[in-house]
């Protein structure tokens, strides 16, 4: 099975941004980052709380006093994820933009058959059996065959004629490598 298709900046794009999502390390990244900083404003804030009511002898008072210094945790809750995906979106469009890439924009050609997979391109040509590729990924828009825990042939499903024959060629492609991979 082949196709036949351009590489832009908004595939590689788009596998960065999926890449992200489906990392373990990323995932625990921004777990991390999204949970610790709430958790360590609510100690902060219950520890004032704490004090406060100590010393006034009323925690509840203390409590709504301090009420505006609780609302923030909801908020940042709320506002990290978009800000993540913002920030992110920015930091891979400067990457892309980095170097010409020559080797990675403009026409591809993609064939998988039961031995491998090839791959060329204006710039280079590469050919690799099944067990090189470390996994097969598949979203909406797009097929990957991951040949390292961090890069992947990018196969868009507008290579093919319509929905069906993309989901023809993922499919081919999870039996080969199944097989070649047990």
């Amino acid at each position: 099975m082949t196709a036949e298709y351009e590489i832009t900046h908004d595939d590689l794009s788009a596998f960065n941004l999926y890449h992200n999502r489906h990392s373990p390390t990323a995932r625990r990244h921004y777990l991390r980052s999204w949970l610790l900083p709430p958790l360590i404003w609510l100690l902060v804030c219950a520890i004032i709380v704490y004090l406060a009511g100590r010393q006034r002898g009323t925690p509840l008072r203390s409590f709504l006093d301090l009420l505006p210094l609780f609302s923030g945790i909801p908020l940042y809750l709320l506002y990290f994820p978009w800000a993540y995906r913002r920030k992110l979106r920015k930091i891979i469009a400067g990457m892309v933009g980095e170097g010409h890439n020559r080797g990675l924009f403009g026409r591809h050609r993609v064939t998988i058959s039961p031995e491998g997979v090839n791959d060329w391109s204006e710039h280079s040509q590469t050919s690799r059996t099944w067990r090189a590729v470390e996994r097969v990924a598949a979203s909406d828009d797009y097929v990957y065959l991951y040949v390292s825990a961090l890069t992947a042939i990018i196969i868009p499903a507008r290579a093919f004629a319509d929905r069906s024959k993309f989901k023809e060629f993922v499919q081919a492609a999870m039996a080969y490598h199944a097989k070649a991979v047990p």
